[in-house]
């Protein structure tokens, strides 16, 4: 009976996903069924798996996720840091609305900040001019190409941008849960701020940092609209691929898509799972202290 209990309970915080999915496997059957019917089609796999395309594609993905992803985690900590800052010397009500502005950009769409993005930094975008205006270069065309480029800076600006304030929206209110006396006793010690941050905040924090980054992570890996807008036809991220290949001839090649989707979800899953059961045992120390 202890046993069932305990599966219960388990089992009860996942079944919030349970309309959704039952939801997915009425309207979508059909096409779940097929996906896992391609992915268990190990020649097609192989085949796909082991082509120069795919090889290119996958290795360009992987660049571009974690080039992004730590440009993300830099950007967000600094954010973190500065809030942290303020709260200490601030209101409640005006940190409120500084976070208000801070998480601004998640309220844009992903493909408008591309956009965004392209008008921004392109060679006939708004500092190319301005760098023009200014005297410093001669020609549009000597500004540094920055948008539609195999490096894909664009794209990381636009993820870095974008997805920082998530993170900050994830981790911030843990920090505030922080015992204010903790920092009245170190400035006892003589203890000063940025030393505090670092040596107790952030190990306290670090956990659901490390969690909301692989759900960033998960999204710049699998993500259409900012790599299509913003990169090049060559090399092409995972699921621009998969998108060309299908609106080029979407019967011959409905297959091979749901084969490459299916690795993106592989991927994505995998990473995932390594991720929870690393940081569980670090979030349930962390609940802990803060209970204190």
């Amino acid at each position: 009976m202890n046993g069932i209990r305990m599966w219960l309970k388990k089992i009860k915080k996942h079944l919030g996903i349970l309309p959704s999915l039952v939801f997915m496997l009425i309207m979508f059957w059909a096409g779940i069924l097929n996906s896992i019917k391609a992915m268990f089609n190990f020649n097609l796999l192989r085949e796909i798996v082991f082509s120069r395309e795919f090889i290119v594609s996958t290795k360009y993905t992987l660049r571009l996720s974690l080039f992004s992803i730590l440009s993300v985690a830099f950007v967000s900590i600094i954010g973190i840091f500065i809030l942290y800052l303020l709260s200490i010397n601030l209101s409640e009500e005006k940190l409120k609305k500084i976070r208000v502005l801070t998480l601004f950009p998640m309220y844009i769409p992903y493909i408008l900040a591309g956009y965004m993005f392209s008008l921004i930094l392109s060679q006939s975008g708004i500092i190319s001019t301005i760098v023009y205006k200014l005297g410093f270069i001669e020609n549009l065309s000597e500004f540094p190409a920055l948008v539609n480029e195999p490096r894909g800076y664009s794209i990381i600006f636009t993820y870095a941008w974008k997805a920082s304030p998530f993170i900050i929206l994830m981790v911030f209110p843990n920090i505030l849960r922080i015992n204010k006396d903790w920092m009245d006793v170190a400035r006892v010690f003589g203890v000063g701020k940025f030393y505090f941050f670092r040596k107790i905040v952030f190990p306290l924090i670090m956990p659901l940092y490390i969690s909301s980054l692989f759900i960033v992570f998960a999204h710049i890996l699998s993500s259409f609209e900012v790599p299509y807008l913003l990169g090049v036809t060559y090399p092409r991220t995972l699921s621009v691929l998969a998108y060309e290949k299908y609106a080029r001839n979407s019967v011959s090649n409905r297959e091979v898509v749901l084969v490459m989707n299916g690795i993106i979800i592989f991927i994505t899953t995998l990473i995932g799972m390594i991720i929870y059961y690393s940081n569980k045992s670090l979030r349930e120390g962390t609940e802990l202290e803060l209970e204190k």
